[in-house]
């Protein structure tokens, strides 16, 4: 475990790397010093990914079952999403915005090594197929809410400099209003059925396993209303027509 240890303690090196160059970027925009954010960035999605690995082959099971594994993976998504969104609408914004809260995550992942679950049938209890499913399916919702979270957050700093009559050269990297308000959306229909998908096979397996009294526990309150707030953020969208600064500031309220 000191080489898995040292292996992480290399993975935030390099992650820190990368988030200070993308910052540089975002400030005087440098095409070489971007490539080697991407680059920086990709190495630790992989780095990430065998670390995973790593632990896995240790424990002889996914390891998915500790605060730090679930804050580690978080972070895992968060990058795979980030990189993805980049790929298809190339805003280099999104990839440090979204790796700064990415790495904030990691690092207090470290706060959290020696969380394990270790009674041996509590541990084997977790050890189930559509369990793994159930919250790999519930962290890349999370995943993208995050970026939704993103661009809402953009929206409003935007939205409010405009409104000022202040003009950063910033802004010429970043969508219009209207883009950021759609991709917005984009991304909450993507967490939405992931969120409600994760959350049905999570009550099923636990309702298998538990009876009745799961439905006390916090983290099913909290994903029951976290969906039902997306479910009224979707509504007013797509059936009350609410668009711009109205929607994007409920949006923030539903990741929040």
């Amino acid at each position: 475990m000191y080489e898995h240890h040292l292996f992480y303690e290399l993975v935030m090196i390099i992650y820190a790397c990368s988030v200070l160059l993308y910052f540089i970027d975002f400030l005087h925009y440098n095409r070489k010093v971007n490539l080697a954010a991407f680059w920086l960035l990709s190495i630790v999605w992989l780095l990430q990914l065998m670390f995973f690995i790593l632990r896995g082959i240790h424990e002889q099971a996914i390891p998915l079952f500790s605060k730090f594994d679930t804050l580690l993976l978080y972070s895992w998504v968060l990058i795979s999403l980030s990189l993805l969104a980049n790929w298809f609408f190339r805003m280099d914004f999104l990839l440090f915005f979204a790796n700064l809260i990415g790495f904030t995550v990691m690092a207090f992942s470290l706060y959290m090594v020696g969380h394990e679950v270790t009674h041996p049938l509590v541990a084997e209890q977790l050890r189930s197929e559509w369990l793994i499913i159930h919250i790999f399916m519930a962290f890349l919702s999370y995943a993208a809410f995050t970026i939704s979270f993103i661009f809402s957050g953009i929206y409003l700093l935007q939205h409010h400099w405009l409104k000022k009559k202040k003009w950063y050269k910033q802004f010429r990297r970043w969508p219009s209003l209207d883009q950021l308000d759609r991709y917005s959306f984009y991304f909450n229909l993507l967490g939405v059925p992931l969120l409600m998908l994760s959350l049905i096979l999570g009550i099923i397996w636990a309702y298998q396993l538990f009876s009745t009294s799961f439905w006390y526990d916090s983290k099913v309150i909290f994903s029951l209303f976290a969906l039902f707030m997306y479910t009224i953020y979707l509504y007013q969208r797509v059936a009350k027509g609410w668009l711009g600064k109205k929607i994007v500031e409920l949006n923030i309220i539903c990741f929040l």
